[in-house]
């Protein structure tokens, strides 16, 4: 079986099943077999199957609608020629305007620059190129509301819809309101599509008689064929011999026959005549009751509507008396000694058990002076609700007092933040300044000291240069003999001026 042309499988309650199931259970009564013909209540195992594959799952999470093509739309009119793009020479669906004051659709330029070669964008029109992406500007706004403004078609006129109307509303007609868009049949077993219409009479891709022609085709196309196509669908009323659709009979009984026996309007207020249409029709002119009836039904329908609305009201209702008969019993039991009772005075908020970590103030009200005829005054409160509702009121009160403290004790504390933040960042200005001046006194001190020893170096070098000049002449030969040598003579040794390791001066020797 080609999977191009499945052929349809009959319903549960397919008359024709029954012998089909019967022959198939004398073949074989096995599980895996498919059962034909079952009640309604037991699927097959084959439907079952199918209903928990994977595929069945991932084909019903789609969407079962496909919103409409503005290219295919029929227009009432022919459009103005200014609305039609060059390329597909439909009215425009998001047109774009090119830098050469072109316009098309975006879909179609897509289209057309696919096709060019080397990734070269140029316009179909002129051939101008399109260099960036800002060359593309949308279009002026009265393009929109011109193109919006057009009649056109429902898509599924040729499936009955008469819907016509502006070009921007059919993408909601046909997503929403119209009953001739095809959507996935609801049978987790089939894959065709069904009117919108008919999806709640399940699924219709089967094959039936017509009851009249005997001819078999599909159970979605018998109501147009035993209304336009079938060759038996007229029929004659038994009441009035009218000529009629077979499908129409029982309708025309109960509307439109004459002859047909009905009461009158005035039973709903208490009128007993009953007679054939045409005379009730005469009686109803002259009946006062005939008269009042459609004022009871408006009535009687506003007030089915008005209990509609009563009733969630009422549950709502009855749930918050519930709740406030809880709350009441929690603060006044019935039984006063009862141990369990949470607060001793209501009217103290700190006399619990255990001991809060810390105590409200009492609350205050007001006291209930006596009257001006020595009678005592009335009570401090109505009721319990109204203790209730004082006693949640004071509560407030000393909520706010309490956020209002809690937000002048955080000022408080982030200003001494603040300040003590403040007088230590100055204590640590003053010491760093301390510091700069110790800094400079002590290199003050190491450069007078390097000053000194560097003149001391130089007096101790000239005397050495003097008596070397006056001993010349008697150590002539000695003096030769230890130039002669390769190395520092006693001369250098005078000159060079005297370095400790201590001295900043003094250069590293390299390795």
């Amino acid at each position: 079986m080609s999977m191009s042309s499945p052929s349809p499988i009959p319903p549960p309650n397919d008359r024709r099943s029954s012998r089909s199931s019967s022959n198939a259970n004398a073949v074989d009564d096995t599980d895996d077999r498919m059962t034909v013909g079952g009640p309604p209540s037991s699927p097959s195992p084959l439907a079952l199957r199918v209903s928990n594959s994977p595929s069945s799952k991932r084909r019903h999470s789609r969407s079962v609608k496909v919103p409409p093509e503005y290219q295919s739309l029929d227009y009432v009119s022919t459009p103005d020629s200014n609305l039609v793009c060059l390329i597909c020479h439909t009215p425009f669906d998001k047109p774009v305007q090119l830098s050469c004051e072109h316009y098309f659709c975006r879909l179609c330029l897509d289209h057309a620059w696919a096709l060019q070669p080397n990734g070269r964008r140029t316009c179909p029109t002129c051939r101008t190129a399109v260099e960036t992406d800002q060359d593309i500007r949308p279009v002026p706004k009265i393009i929109e509301t011109m193109l919006n403004e057009l009649f056109v078609k429902c898509p599924n006129t040729k499936a009955g819809c008469s819907w016509l109307a502006h070009r921007a509303n059919v993408h909601d007609h046909v997503m929403l309101y119209c009953e001739h868009t095809p959507v996935e049949c609801s049978a987790t077993d089939c894959r065709l599509q069904i009117s919108q219409k008919d999806f709640h009479k399940g699924c219709l891709h089967y094959t039936v008689s017509c009851e009249n022609c005997h001819t078999s085709l599909m159970k979605k196309d018998l109501e147009e064929h035993q209304r336009n196509v079938c060759a038996n669908r007229l029929t004659c009323c038994t009441l009035c011999a009218a000529e009629v659709l077979r499908l129409d009979l029982k309708p025309h009984i109960n509307n439109t026959c004459p002859k047909h026996v009905i009461p009158c309007q005035g039973t709903i207020v208490g009128c007993k005549f009953m007679a054939e249409r045409a005379e009730v029709v005469l009686h109803e002119v002259s009946c006062a009751m005939a008269t009042m009836a459609p004022h009871f039904r408006e009535q009687q329908a506003r007030i089915e509507r008005n209990e509609a609305r009563l009733e969630p009201l009422t549950r709502k209702v009855g749930i918050l008396e519930d709740g406030l008969t809880n709350i009441t019993n929690y603060l006044y039991p019935a039984n006063g000694n009862d141990a369990s009772f949470p607060v001793t005075d209501p009217l103290d908020p700190n006399d619990t058990d255990p001991q809060p970590d810390f105590r409200l103030p009492p609350a205050s009200f007001p006291t209930v002076a006596p009257g001006n005829d020595n009678t005592p005054g009335r009570p401090l409160f109505d009721s319990q609700v109204h203790h209730l509702l004082t006693l949640h009121d004071s509560l407030s009160e000393e909520v706010s007092r309490i956020a209002n403290a809690l937000t002048d004790l955080d000022g408080r504390t982030n200003m001494m933040i603040i300040n003590e933040s403040q007088r230590s960042k100055d204590e640590m200005l003053h010491a760093n300044a301390a510091i700069s001046s110790m800094r400079m006194h002590l290199q003050w001190l190491v450069s007078a000291t390097i000053q000194q020893r560097s003149s001391a170096a130089g007096s101790s070098t000239s005397t050495g240069s003097t008596s070397a000049s006056g001993a010349s002449g008697s150590g002539s030969g000695a003096t030769r003999g230890t130039s002669a040598r390769p190395g520092p003579g006693p001369s250098a040794t005078l000159q060079s001026p005297f370095r400790r390791l201590s001295d900043s001066n003094r250069q590293d020797t390299k390795l």
